[in-house]
């Protein structure tokens, strides 16, 4: 993917770590890419909070027939449970996608 369509994408939905509020995309600059790493600088324009970003942008091509019927597209609540996740999560990312659980070790 060589433009920067994806970017767009994430305005409103991703926010500062420190006091929640959506980045613009004034807050957000890229520093550069790799592949489909794409890195970025965000600075919060609400509490001045400064943070990297790594996203991964993938071209893929979704057949309506392969989606399955009944599938809603992810929403801030699901990043939200991610974060919590993680948040609390203690263990490496083998043992986070096998479904075990290491919180806590």
């Amino acid at each position: 993917m060589n433009g920067l369509g994806w970017l767009d994408g994430i305005f409103g939905s991703v926010r500062c770590a420190n006091c929640g509020a959506a980045y613009d995309r004034t807050d957000v600059n890229v520093v550069g890419n790799r592949d489909e790493y794409w890195f970025l600088r965000c600075v919060c324009h609400t509490c001045g909070t400064q943070g990297v970003g790594v996203v991964i942008v993938r071209e893929v091509e979704v057949k309506p027939e392969d989606q399955p019927s009944g599938d809603t597209p992810l929403g801030v609540d699901d990043v939200l449970s991610a974060h919590e996740l993680l948040r609390e999560y203690a263990g490496d990312v083998h043992g986070l996608f096998s479904g075990g659980s290491a919180a806590g070790r």
